[in-house]
This record gives C-alpha cells, structure tokens and sequence, in this order.
C-alpha cells in the first residue's frame, strides 16, 4: 500500500485494530505513539505534523529533534517512494487535516523506524488509523530521515544561503 489517498477497511475492536495498524507500518520497530507530555494516544494529522488531542502539542515528525523524538538529532524528512503529505507549516487550513473516509479526524498512530547503529532513526513510517470506524492509512512511507544541517531545504544553490537551517554556503 502506498500513501496519499489510500485507505483500507480494518478491524473495528480497539485490539485488533491496534495490531493491524502496527502491521500497516510494518517490522522493523514498530511502536504506538503517546503522548510523552500527557499520556494521550489518540492525534490529529496536520500538513506533515500530528497534533496531540489531549495537549495539542507538535510530536515533531517534519524535524525531530529531542521534544517529539527523545535521543534524536534535529532532522529533514525526504520521501521515498511515495509523497510526503502537503507541508502547511502555519496554518491549519481544511484540506491540510487528514480525515478519515467517513470524515473523522483523529487517529491513533503507530510508527515504525529503522534504526542506526547508535539508536537514531533511519528511516521512517507512519501509520493512522481512525478509533471509530476502524479505516487505516499508511501516512508517510518509508521516509528517509537526513540530519537538519546536511539538507538545503529547496535554497537556491547558485547564492549563500541565509536560512539559518541548512548548510548551504555556495558564494
């Protein structure tokens, strides 16, 4: 299954949909997301982030970093074979939060990440899957995750970069 618009029907018992969503994502290091500031363990999907629903805080999926990611360098997300969702970093227009097909926006998650040798992720998969009806959806498939200073984030290469993010010092 690849991401973008794809959803397939799974099991409507919160067990089962639990252990389907982690197979969705797949093997590597499959785990559920909570909430590391409050506990909870349902999100909301917004342009490339999610949103806690019960604080409404960032987990940091489009830079890492240690606030959403404990032990992780600050990162750049750079898909695969398939699109990472739309990127709206300051707003949270309509069709930037993802619903599921009946028109439900909050999801339980499951990531699977590939890890290095020192325990920073490699690689990076997200699944959702909606508590109510059951529908699951593979969010980002299989990203790569490029530490933030090794990426100019689409700067023009012929100029030095005055971002403050990226690496690129071209004169």
């Amino acid at each position: 299954m690849r991401s973008g618009d794809a959803w397939s029907a799974g099991p409507l018992d919160k067990t089962e949909g639990r252990a389907a969503l982690l197979r969705l994502v797949g093997t590597a290091e499959a785990v559920r997301l909570i909430c590391r500031w409050c506990g909870a363990d349902e999100f909301e999907a917004v342009g490339r982030e999610l949103f806690c629903f019960g604080c409404c805080l960032p987990m940091g999926v489009p830079d890492g970093g240690d606030d959403g990611f404990p032990g992780q360098f600050p990162w750049n997300l750079e898909p695969s074979h398939a699109p990472l969702p739309a990127h709206t970093p300051d707003s949270c227009e309509f069709g930037a939060i993802r619903r599921c097909p009946v028109g439900h926006r909050v999801f339980e998650v499951a990531l699977v990440f590939v890890p290095t040798e020192d325990r920073r992720i490699h690689r990076l998969t997200i699944g959702l899957r909606c508590p109510d009806e059951g529908w699951l959806h593979l969010y980002i498939d299989n990203a790569r995750v490029l530490p933030a200073e090794s990426r100019t984030h689409g700067c023009d290469l012929s100029v030095s970069c005055q971002c403050g993010v990226c690496t690129n010092t071209t004169t």
